[in-house]
């Protein structure tokens, strides 16, 4: 039975009413000192057993083989970064300060270098970056950040692959110092001097301070909040330790690639603690699972109330998170809410696709927990990696071909965070269930061959796995790949950094699962076990055609104002007809001043006969996930993509090994051994 959330203020420490037995047997009420916080009372106060103890021991020691605690002396090695780069950010403030204000009246300006996300949360792992910020005074630009301050990182000596993101939505510094990774934000406080002990938590220092301060101060902001709102920290960090290893290795761990970031993993194990606030770390893995594998999305998570009525703040309430009276807030698949002012959803990346991948993985989590719990499974059961390549057939690669370290970097990143409108685009395509962007990068492998120029020797390689509907025949992904292509260029050549004269290259094209040995390396392809779908992952719903309007919940806690679609019908266009397609347009032959329209046609064939079957252009019928086990029909998918090099495709034409009855595995990759033949079509 689901619970229902109380949005009303619950007071901290409310003692809750606990019985025990005196001398006599006799069942007195005492009272219990657990803290009670969040939105609504705990589920249950109940202490650990020996059972939970014993299970925690086990989880701790698990983590500790997955390195997720590092060795002290790379937490010393941490610690001296740190004092080295705050040296760094006050002597550049005392710099700044004398050539701006000359008179002398700035020398105690001071300036201050705070840490926020896993570091200041206490669960970094080995290896892990940290998320820093730079507060400075008044008379602090944030053009000087990514100009002087910048300069005097180049200059030292302990400072590697320093690039800056001067246009992302909170602009960042990014940098490894003495092999320390680092990112560093700027906030510019609108106070005179910003001394040693100077604190975030208050809400005045947000008055006139432009929005990317206001949102670099969030991350601070938020991780103090989060400290003081669960009851037991050490249990806590413990928990986030073990969630933060299941996301990543599950893939499920990316905030710009539309998954959920640190920050909102923590925010549900927070969650969790208030609702079992006696509960043993490894109880409280086992009970996040569980409470969100039954949440009711859209249903916000919230620590504690919104506070919307802030007359002393008029327009910052503006940026709170509110359906009620923002058009954009109400189509959050999963709002997950931060607690520092002002409160703001976490998760808006979240698409439709990824929406359905985290709600399955948490419920294949809950599975494995209970085996924990009974005895028939170890905690490695729930942290060991899943082979990404081992969910679908069908892929769609995404390369980004670089001259050097610098322009690799820096386009990178900015490539990186728009993958999920590519995600997005592909899942309006009435033909395609799901959209799974990898959140990692891979290298090509030796003998991978692509079409970019031969300066471009720095490749990175990004895959989008796709499960098709069942009654999909002809599938045309023309327009959306031709969309970003185009989108992401003219993008790029206005933002600083990268500018109109990047020689970077950017290219798609299709890719099955049998092919793959020739794009990336066999150890990529056969790392982590091979998936397989949960028993108590629940179907998909299923979007009839019956309206083209999505259906709208609606939340108890926005007084009954629509919050977010809980699904996405797929417009009932008809497919194009890709016949028409291939036959009219003539070969690629045009003048070097031309773009040039290149195309791909890949065809199965299940038999010696080749046939293409096209789709009417009735509306498409309801979407069934395909059963790849049974023989496929003939699929014709054509990509087409703009490119300024002349060069025709040829047809490529693949035989499944299931017909010729060879089911042996390939040792190397883990993959069809038949698979390994055919042949990689190149980039388009």
């Amino acid at each position: 039975m689901r619970r229902s959330i109380i949005f009303g203020f619950q007071s901290p420490f409310i003692p809750a009413c606990v019985s025990c037995f005196n001398n006599n047997n006799m069942s007195v009420p005492v009272q219990d000192s657990t803290p009670l916080l969040g939105v609504s009372q705990p589920i249950s106060v109940a202490h650990p057993d020996a059972k939970d103890l014993a299970l925690t021991e086990q989880l701790i020691e698990t983590l500790k083989e997955f390195k997720s605690y590092e060795p002290k002396e790379e937490t010393d090695k941490r610690l001296e970064v740190l004092r080295a780069l705050n040296r760094l950010v006050k002597e550049w403030v005392k710099n700044v300060t004398a050539i701006k204000i000359p008179s002398g009246d700035g020398a105690n300006a001071g300036g201050k270098l705070f840490t926020f996300g896993s570091y200041r949360l206490g669960v970094h792992s080995s290896g892990a970056d940290i998320d820093t910020l730079a507060v400075v005074p008044r008379h602090i630009d944030r053009s000087d950040f990514f100009t002087s301050f910048k300069e005097m990182l180049n200059q030292d000596p302990n400072v590697t692959e320093l690039h800056a993101v001067e246009e992302a939505f909170v602009p960042v510094m990014k940098l490894k110092y003495s092999g320390v990774e680092l990112d560093i934000l700027f906030a510019r406080l609108a106070l005179r001097e910003v001394p040693d002990n100077q604190e975030l938590s208050d809400d005045q220092l947000l008055r006139n301070l432009d929005p990317e301060s206001i949102r670099s101060l969030n991350g601070c902001r938020v991780a103090e909040q989060l400290l003081k709102l669960v009851p037991r920290q050490k249990e806590f960090c413990t928990a986030l330790r073990a969630i933060k290893v299941w996301a990543k290795n599950h893939g499920i761990y990316s905030n710009s690639m539309g998954f959920f970031g640190g920050i909102s993993w923590a925010i549900l194990i927070a969650r969790a603690c208030q609702l079992y606030p006696n509960a043993s770390p490894s109880k409280l893995v086992h009970r996040m699972f569980f409470i969100f594998s039954t949440w009711t999305w859209p249903h916000p998570v919230l620590l504690k109330e919104l506070n919307q009525d802030r007359n002393d703040i008029p327009t910052l309430c503006e940026l709170i998170w509110d359906p009620r009276h923002k058009n954009t807030d109400r189509f959050h698949l999963m709002p997950i809410i931060t607690p520092a002012f002002p409160e703001q959803n976490s998760t808006h990346n979240v698409t439709r696709s990824t929406h359905q991948i985290i709600k399955d993985e948490i419920w294949e989590a809950l599975e494995i927990c209970r085996d924990i719990h009974d005895g028939r499974a170890k905690w490695s059961a729930l942290f060991e990696e899943v082979n990404f390549f081992s969910r679908y057939k069908h892929f769609i690669a995404l390369i980004m071909a670089a001259p050097n370290e610098e322009e690799e970097l820096s386009y990178g990143g900015f490539l990186e965070s728009r993958i999920r409108l590519l995600v997005q685009s592909l899942e309006r395509n009435p033909d395609i269930i799901l959209a799974h962007n990898d959140p990692n990068k891979h290298k090509p492998s030796k003998n991978a061959k692509f079409d970019v120029s031969p300066e471009n020797k720095r490749i990175t390689v990004w895959f989008i796995g796709l499960e098709f509907a069942e009654h999909a025949k002809n599938l045309d992904l023309t327009n959306e790949i031709q969309r970003f292509k185009t989108n992401v260029e003219l993008q790029a050549s206005s933002v600083k950094g990268i500018g109109p004269t990047c020689q970077v290259e950017i290219d798609m094209f299709y890719v099955k699962r049998n092919n793959l040995i020739q794009v990336i390396s066999a150890a990529d392809l056969s790392r982590g076990r091979r998936w397989k779908k949960s028993s108590l992952i629940p179907p998909p719903k299923q979007n009839g055609n019956s309206s083209n309007r999505p259906t709208v919940a609606r939340t108890a806690s926005t007084s009954s104002v629509p919050t977010t679609p809980t699904s996405l019908v797929a417009p009932s266009t008809p497919l194009s007809a890709a016949s028409t397609v291939v036959t009219n347009e003539p070969d690629s032959t045009t003048n070097s001043l031309t773009p040039v329209s290149r195309k791909r046609i890949i065809q199965e064939v299940t038999s010696t006969t080749t046939e293409v079957v096209y789709v009417s252009t009735d509306i498409p019928p309801e979407k069934k996930i395909r059963d790849d086990t049974l023989d496929e029909p003939i699929v014709e998918m054509i990509v087409e993509v703009t490119n300024e090099v002349v060069q025709q495709r040829e047809v490529v034409q693949e035989i499944t090994a299931l017909q010729n009855g060879n089911d042996c595995l390939n040792s190397s990759s883990g993959l069809e051994a038949s698979e390994q033949k055919m042949e990689v079509p190149q980039s388009v």
